[in-house]
Order: C-alpha cells, then structure tokens, then sequence
C-alpha cells in the first residue's frame, strides 16, 4: 500500500468555530468543487455540516463519489466534568462515520486554551503552563476511555497534537502515548508550532502511525509567536498556516520517509483558514492545487530515489 491524498473542510474555513457563520460555502458547492479538483476523500467537517445527520451526509457525499475518512473531536482531557460534557457529543461527532460502514479514524485532541495560545511557539512558556505528572495520568485514563468508545462503534482513533492545547510538543505527545494505545495523526504544522519535528514525530512512533495532516508554517509569524508578541489565537487568521514551500515545516523529507510513504491511510492536504465565502473559492482553489501540486512533486521525487 501507499499513501492516499485527501483534502478538508477546514483548509475551506469549515471548522468548529466557523460552522455558525451564515456565508460559509455550501456542502454541494464544496463537493463539486474538490472533485473536480482530483481529491475524492475529505474528513467530515464539523458536525452538521454536511448533513443534520450522518446518513443524510454519506448520501451527499456518495452522490459525488467521495469517500468520508475522519473526524475530529478535541477534549477538555484536564477537566473532569468538562470531560464528560464533551464524551456526550461524541455521537454526534461520530454519527457520520458510522453511517458510512466502511469505518473511519475519530481523530482527538486535547481542547485549546486562551493560556497554551498564549504558551504558543515558546518552549519556556510551554513548560511554564504544562501539566505536572498526575495531569498527565488522569488526561490519558480520560483519553483511553474515548478512544474505547470510539472502537466500540467500529471505529479507530488518533491522537491529533494541536497547538494551544496540553499535547503539542513532542514531549508531551511522548506523555499520553506511553499511557495509552491510541494511534498518532502527524499534524506536520501543529508539530512544529509545538516547538517539534514532524520526522522525528513520524520516525519516534512509526508504529502508532495511523494519518497525517500536511501543513506549512509562516516561518514570520512563527517567529512572532516565539517572541510573544502574538498568540496563537491572533496568528491563525494572518495565514500561521502558508503556502506548502513558502514555510518553515520540512514537507519534503517528511514525504520521504518510507515510513510515511508506505502507510495504509491518508495523508489530507490542509492550509487552515478561519472563514472562506463563495467569493473566495477561485483563490482558495489555486492555492490547493499549487499545494497538491507539491506535494505529489515531493512524493514522486522521493520514490525515484
């Protein structure tokens, strides 16, 4: 098998804190739109976006011939009744996998906070904010039992390392994997936002290796972040998140590791945007292809060598 490239709502502006927005752009327009662009697998989106329901989403999704793959739930894995608040969304967040019976990856990640969007980009405010070992102990007990749920209902489940959360860092990441059996999504830009290396990331857990999300880092505002005078908060709609080439993230020797080019999953395009309308779809558009364009360049010069 060899990696498999799909795209994201997200890098559309379609995410959690945009899913309210009256001008996002319409599912069926989206649809149309990354078919014919060449992709014919994307994540799901926030809940609802699709659909009201995950039967409804599938039968959208199928009519255009593109496979749903994953989804994303972040967790206050920190706070107990939080937790649980959040566990009881879960079904909503997983309904749309489920309906397509093919199974799917629950990618999860420990929820953002104004103080780790603060503690972005600095490795002494990252430590200064991190959880001491107990944290650790009980955010790992809570993120097992997500994970059990997931695989109850025929699903897996990936750790997603985020920026302004608890699990940015490699260290960090190092933590909740050697307390738990969940898998690992790379998230190449959270991973160097955390102050990490996707390679070493991909290469110090090869085995719980399940997705990757590809992602570039204004190296700028990266810097920006380093010196405090911006938080993580601020950066994301400036553009953190560039051009895949025009960054700081090590896309092409991430995309030659034989372990990343071998993998059975997907490896999904992503350049997040805050919030995309109609208006924006030409520009969006060109940038991805331009995206895509690299990342296939990358892939096919890593296996002629």
């Amino acid at each position: 098998m060899s990696i498999r490239i799909a795209t994201a709502p997200v890098s559309w502006g379609i995410w959690e804190q945009t899913i309210d927005r009256p001008d996002l752009i319409p599912p069926d327009r989206f649809l149309e739109t990354i078919v014919a662009m060449g992709y014919s697998a994307t994540e799901t989106g926030p809940p609802g976006y699709f659909a009201p329901n995950g039967e409804a989403a599938v039968e959208r999704a199928r009519r255009y011939g593109v496979e749903l793959i994953a989804t994303f739930l972040p967790l206050r894995l920190d706070d107990a009744d939080g937790f649980e608040q959040d566990l009881a969304a879960l079904d909503t967040t997983v309904e749309v996998l489920e309906a397509t019976g093919d199974g799917g990856l629950v990618l999860l990640a420990d929820m953002e906070t104004r103080e780790r969007a603060r503690a972005a980009g600095s490795e002494e405010r990252r430590r200064a904010t991190g959880w001491d070992r107990e944290t650790f102990d009980r955010a790992s007990e809570r993120l097992q039992r997500a994970v059990d749920i997931v695989r109850s209902r025929g699903l897996d489940a990936a750790l997603h390392p985020h920026a302004a959360t608890h699990v940015e860092s490699i260290e960090e990441v190092d933590e909740i994997l050697s307390r738990t059996d969940v898998g690992l999504c790379v998230d190449t830009g959270h991973t160097v936002v955390g102050g990490g290396d996707p390679v070493e990331l991909a290469r110090r857990h090869v085995d719980r290796l399940r997705h990757v999300h590809l992602k570039d880092v204004d190296g700028v505002l990266l810097a920006r972040l380093g010196r405090g005078e911006a938080d993580m908060d601020e950066v994301w709609p400036l553009g953190i998140f560039c051009e895949f080439g025009a960054g700081v993230v090590p896309l092409s020797e991430f995309l030659a590791l034989p372990e990343v080019r071998a993998l059975d999953g997907w490896a999904v395009i992503e350049q997040d945007r805050i919030a995309v309308t109609v208006d924006d779809m030409p520009a969006v558009r060109a940038a991805d292809e331009r995206n895509r364009a690299r990342v296939e360049e990358w892939l096919k010069e890593a296996g002629s060598r």
